[in-house]
């Protein structure tokens, strides 16, 4: 079925039917499911804006919930519209938001951003050049949040207060999660078509991400040598603070 859009032009087209919903959105639920983790990224600026005065989340923090706001705005942007653009605008920001994500407990070491910076041009070039091709960026994406759990677990082995708040094995439980649901839908999609769980796949990485940055909080709290405080947003989702008193 052809929508406003028309015939998709990105390289990838999921398992959700198009324009079922609506005439003007390829994948509905697929695009809806977006919304919930921007805003939960929209509610953590303000509640890190809001505890400010009293504790502190490092800026470097602060300005990551920034990232899963464009991912899933991009992500909204590429499942509407299943055009090249789109998915661009999809793809790019989950590549360059897992390498800030990296540069959040890199930047300590003055040569690493310039490492970042260049894996950040590398991939570039790679997914232009492999334009019609989704795998290269599927594994380079999976890569990198892979990275990023692992170096987690190195850094928790001599951090045991960090360690102890269990973020990270959340996180990593989340993400695992997903990533069964994105593999179901994208290898048994006939049997699993009704279930959405593409869209599942972005609520569970949305609440992943999250709590993906509040260990990368209390990790920065713990190198800066700070009290660790994690409270709990409606008794639920955990929210990494200092505390000086």
């Amino acid at each position: 079925m052809t929508g406003y859009w028309g015939e998709p032009t990105s390289s990838v087209d999921w398992c959700e039917d198009n324009y079922v919903w609506s005439y003007y959105i390829a994948e509905w639920w697929n695009s809806w499911s977006n919304v919930p983790p921007m805003m939960l990224a929209v509610y953590a600026m303000f509640k890190s804006h809001q505890v400010h005065v009293e504790t502190q989340q490092p800026m470097s923090i602060r300005l990551a919930y920034f990232v899963p706001i464009v991912i899933y705005a991009g992500s909204f942007a590429f499942h509407s519209t299943l055009t090249y653009v789109g998915q661009m605008l999809d793809e790019l920001p989950m590549m360059y938001g897992t390498l800030y994500f990296h540069y959040i407990t890199l930047r300590h070491n003055p040569i690493m951003k310039w490492i970042i910076i260049a894996f950040a041009l590398a991939l570039t070039c790679m997914m232009a050049i492999s334009r019609n091709v989704p795998l290269p960026f599927q594994i380079a994406h999976g890569t990198l949040v892979t990275g990023l759990l692992f170096r987690g677990i190195i850094f928790n082995k001599n951090h045991t207060e960090v360690k102890n708040t269990r973020l990270l094995n959340l996180s990593g439980i989340l993400y695992a999660s997903a990533t069964f649901f994105w593999l179901m839908d994208l290898h048994f999609c006939s049997t699993v078509k009704s279930l959405h769980f593409h869209a599942l796949w972005h609520l569970l990485t949305g609440v992943a991400t999250f709590v993906w940055i509040q260990f990368a909080c209390a990790h920065e709290i713990s190198v800066g040598k700070k009290k660790l405080h994690v409270q709990s947003i409606a008794m639920v989702l955990p929210y990494t603070t200092a505390r000086y008193y």
